[in-house]
């Protein structure tokens, strides 16, 4: 009977929680609610005829990194010479290169390589302006880019456009930052792939 209690009681759990219509209360003080929302994304993909050796090697150059300094900036709270720091680092395409992802190489653990990284690149500045419109925004900074060696030889570039993945959150300051995170995307892959 208790056992019977029990599994009952578990599919009733379940069924509350991948309808994510409502809170889960119990006689506990704290409470647990989970609320889906379905996103539609722009996913792009743009394919050239650049080597993949070139295009990463031009965006190492172009784009800086957003390193240690910066953080020690932050940490020691001074605001202003980080601001003015960023300013200088997110020169001249609007990006700081967070984080690179050695996918292709990973790829050894399913017994081969590839050349391609996932490049995580931000700009500070523009995340904290949409963070601090609605926090949730955080989840989106800094962006994603994949780059990898295509089988013609050349680079394919794949990400999910800026405007879509901010625009879940129906405001109009963060669409507009968006948008130029859109525009800036683009136009440093036609620099990298010239």
């Amino acid at each position: 009977m208790f056992r019977r209690f029990s599994v009952v009681a578990a599919l009733l759990l379940c069924a509350g929680l991948a309808s994510g219509d409502g809170a889960i209360t119990g006689t506990t003080p704290n409470e647990f609610r989970i609320s889906n929302t379905p996103v539609v994304m722009d996913h792009v993909t743009i394919e050239t005829s650049t080597p993949y050796q070139l295009v990463t090697s031009r965006l190492d150059d172009e784009v800086n990194r957003f390193d240690e300094s910066y953080r020690k900036l932050l940490k020691e709270n001074n605001i202003d010479e980080l601001r003015a720091k960023l300013t200088q680092g997110l020169e001249p395409d609007g990006f700081m290169i967070h984080f690179i992802a050695a996918q292709g190489d990973l790829l050894a653990l399913e017994g081969r390589r590839q050349q391609g990284n996932v490049y995580y690149l931000g700009n500070v500045v523009a995340a904290a302006q949409m963070t601090k419109l609605n926090f949730s925004a955080a989840l989106y900074a800094p962006l994603r880019l994949n780059v990898y060696e295509n089988g013609q030889g050349g680079t394919t570039f794949e990400y999910d456009k800026p405007s879509t993945q901010f625009g879940q959150f129906h405001n109009v300051d963060i669409d507009k930052v968006a948008q130029i995170l859109d525009d800036h995307l683009l136009s440093l892959i036609k620099k990298v792939t010239a």
